[in-house]
Protein backbone atom coordinates (compact mmCIF):
# COMPACT_ATOMS: atom_id res chain seq x y z
CA UNK A 1 0.00 0.00 0.00
CA UNK A 2 1.31 3.28 -1.09
CA UNK A 3 2.15 5.32 1.57
CA UNK A 4 -0.46 8.99 1.39
CA UNK A 5 2.28 11.12 3.08
CA UNK A 6 4.48 10.93 0.34
CA UNK A 7 2.09 11.46 -2.45
CA UNK A 8 2.87 15.31 -2.91
CA UNK A 9 5.18 16.80 -5.81
CA UNK A 10 8.63 16.74 -5.06
CA UNK A 11 10.48 20.30 -4.13
CA UNK A 12 11.48 22.07 -6.85
CA UNK A 13 9.34 20.40 -9.49
CA UNK A 14 8.14 22.96 -10.54
CA UNK A 15 11.22 24.45 -11.80
CA UNK A 16 11.45 21.68 -13.85
CA UNK A 17 7.90 21.69 -15.80
CA UNK A 18 7.16 23.29 -18.86
CA UNK A 19 6.05 27.17 -17.76
CA UNK A 20 3.73 27.40 -20.75
CA UNK A 21 1.21 25.32 -19.40
CA UNK A 22 -1.72 27.50 -19.10
CA UNK A 23 -2.61 30.36 -22.09
CA UNK A 24 -1.89 33.54 -19.56
CA UNK A 25 1.94 31.81 -19.75
CA UNK A 26 2.07 33.02 -23.22
CA UNK A 27 2.31 35.90 -24.88
CA UNK A 28 -0.93 37.64 -25.48
CA UNK A 29 -3.25 37.10 -28.23
CA UNK A 30 -3.87 40.82 -28.84
CA UNK A 31 -1.15 43.91 -28.09
CA UNK A 32 -3.28 46.50 -30.12
CA UNK A 33 -5.72 48.11 -28.09
CA UNK A 34 -7.78 48.96 -31.96
CA UNK A 35 -7.62 44.97 -32.83
CA UNK A 36 -8.55 43.97 -28.85
CA UNK A 37 -11.53 46.21 -29.53
CA UNK A 38 -12.63 44.85 -32.97
CA UNK A 39 -12.15 41.15 -31.52
CA UNK A 40 -14.23 42.09 -28.79
CA UNK A 41 -16.96 43.93 -30.73
CA UNK A 42 -17.01 40.30 -33.08
CA UNK A 43 -17.10 38.21 -29.89
CA UNK A 44 -19.62 40.37 -28.21
CA UNK A 45 -22.30 40.82 -31.21
CA UNK A 46 -22.12 37.07 -32.59
CA UNK A 47 -25.65 35.52 -32.49
CA UNK A 48 -24.97 33.11 -29.60
CA UNK A 49 -23.08 35.16 -27.08
CA UNK A 50 -25.73 38.45 -27.69
CA UNK A 51 -28.20 36.43 -26.93
CA UNK A 52 -26.70 35.14 -23.56
CA UNK A 53 -25.45 38.46 -23.16
CA UNK A 54 -28.96 40.18 -23.67
CA UNK A 55 -30.15 37.63 -21.49
CA UNK A 56 -28.13 38.74 -18.48
CA UNK A 57 -29.25 42.47 -19.06
CA UNK A 58 -32.86 41.31 -18.74
CA UNK A 59 -31.97 39.43 -15.79
CA UNK A 60 -31.51 42.57 -13.58
CA UNK A 61 -27.24 41.80 -14.08
CA UNK A 62 -25.23 45.49 -14.33
CA UNK A 63 -23.29 46.30 -17.35
CA UNK A 64 -19.89 46.52 -15.16
CA UNK A 65 -20.24 42.99 -14.05
CA UNK A 66 -20.63 42.03 -17.32
CA UNK A 67 -17.69 43.56 -18.32
CA UNK A 68 -15.64 42.38 -15.67
CA UNK A 69 -16.53 39.11 -16.34
CA UNK A 70 -15.59 39.43 -19.98
CA UNK A 71 -12.24 41.05 -20.14
CA UNK A 72 -11.23 38.53 -16.84
CA UNK A 73 -12.28 35.55 -19.18
CA UNK A 74 -9.80 37.05 -22.04
CA UNK A 75 -7.15 36.64 -19.17
CA UNK A 76 -7.61 33.55 -18.62
CA UNK A 77 -8.25 32.62 -22.39
CA UNK A 78 -4.98 34.35 -22.90
CA UNK A 79 -5.96 36.84 -25.40
CA UNK A 80 -4.50 39.97 -23.53
CA UNK A 81 -2.99 40.46 -19.99
CA UNK A 82 -4.37 41.81 -16.50
CA UNK A 83 -3.34 45.44 -17.37
CA UNK A 84 -4.70 45.61 -21.06
CA UNK A 85 -8.18 44.34 -19.57
CA UNK A 86 -8.63 47.21 -17.41
CA UNK A 87 -8.07 49.66 -21.07
CA UNK A 88 -10.34 47.47 -22.69
CA UNK A 89 -13.27 47.40 -19.99
CA UNK A 90 -14.59 50.99 -21.03
CA UNK A 91 -14.99 50.17 -24.47
CA UNK A 92 -16.72 46.52 -23.90
CA UNK A 93 -19.22 48.64 -21.57
CA UNK A 94 -19.91 50.88 -23.88
CA UNK A 95 -20.54 47.66 -26.73
CA UNK A 96 -22.51 46.25 -24.45
CA UNK A 97 -24.58 49.35 -23.32
CA UNK A 98 -25.14 50.12 -26.99
CA UNK A 99 -26.30 46.64 -27.31
CA UNK A 100 -28.91 46.87 -24.67
CA UNK A 101 -30.13 49.93 -25.46
CA UNK A 102 -31.01 48.82 -29.35
CA UNK A 103 -32.57 46.13 -28.19
CA UNK A 104 -34.65 48.49 -25.71
CA UNK A 105 -33.30 47.09 -22.43
CA UNK A 106 -33.32 49.17 -19.27
CA UNK A 107 -30.21 48.49 -17.87
CA UNK A 108 -28.09 49.36 -14.47
CA UNK A 109 -24.42 50.49 -15.78
CA UNK A 110 -23.22 49.20 -11.85
CA UNK A 111 -21.24 52.53 -11.65
CA UNK A 112 -23.61 54.12 -9.09
CA UNK A 113 -23.67 53.25 -5.42
CA UNK A 114 -27.29 54.34 -4.36
CA UNK A 115 -28.18 52.70 -0.96
CA UNK A 116 -30.85 50.20 -1.42
CA UNK A 117 -33.72 49.74 1.60
CA UNK A 118 -32.96 47.04 3.55
CA UNK A 119 -35.61 44.10 2.94
CA UNK A 120 -37.49 41.68 5.14
CA UNK A 121 -34.69 39.01 4.66
CA UNK A 122 -32.31 41.53 6.32
CA UNK A 123 -34.20 42.21 9.21
CA UNK A 124 -34.56 38.57 9.93
CA UNK A 125 -31.29 37.70 9.63
CA UNK A 126 -30.29 40.36 11.81
CA UNK A 127 -32.49 39.13 14.20
CA UNK A 128 -31.00 35.36 14.20
CA UNK A 129 -27.67 37.00 14.55
CA UNK A 130 -28.51 38.93 17.05
CA UNK A 131 -30.32 35.99 19.47
CA UNK A 132 -27.23 33.74 18.16
CA UNK A 133 -25.09 36.19 19.97
CA UNK A 134 -27.52 36.70 23.25
CA UNK A 135 -27.20 32.42 23.34
CA UNK A 136 -23.84 32.82 23.05
CA UNK A 137 -22.77 35.22 25.92
CA UNK A 138 -25.38 33.43 28.32
CA UNK A 139 -23.28 30.48 27.78
CA UNK A 140 -19.90 31.56 27.90
CA UNK A 141 -17.54 31.28 31.09
CA UNK A 142 -16.23 33.65 33.13
CA UNK A 143 -12.41 33.90 31.69
CA UNK A 144 -11.08 35.81 34.54
CA UNK A 145 -11.99 33.17 36.59
CA UNK A 146 -10.18 30.37 35.19
CA UNK A 147 -6.96 32.53 34.51
CA UNK A 148 -7.18 32.78 38.10
CA UNK A 149 -7.21 28.98 38.85
CA UNK A 150 -4.84 27.98 35.75
CA UNK A 151 -2.20 30.68 37.38
CA UNK A 152 -2.43 29.06 40.63
CA UNK A 153 -1.89 25.49 39.54
CA UNK A 154 1.19 26.57 37.25
CA UNK A 155 5.14 26.08 38.60
CA UNK A 156 6.74 28.68 40.47
CA UNK A 157 9.81 30.43 38.54
CA UNK A 158 10.94 30.05 35.15
CA UNK A 159 9.77 28.70 31.91
CA UNK A 160 7.94 25.06 32.56
CA UNK A 161 9.32 25.44 36.99
CA UNK A 162 12.65 25.98 36.18
CA UNK A 163 14.57 28.60 38.03
CA UNK A 164 15.61 31.08 35.77
CA UNK A 165 19.31 31.47 34.41
CA UNK A 166 21.00 34.75 35.68
CA UNK A 167 23.21 36.96 33.34
CA UNK A 168 26.41 35.90 35.55
CA UNK A 169 25.84 32.15 34.57
CA UNK A 170 26.41 32.47 30.65
CA UNK A 171 24.99 29.87 28.27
Amino acid sequence: MKDRLMDGPIPGENYTSDTKNYPWHRPPEHTDLDAAIEASFKQLTDEDNSVGLLTMIEMGMDIATITDMFVTSGVGAGKWTPDFAILLAGPVSHIIYMMAKAYGLKCDLGIYEEKRPPTKAFFEMKERISAAKAAEASASVDLGAIQEQASETLPQGGFMGKSPVSETEGY
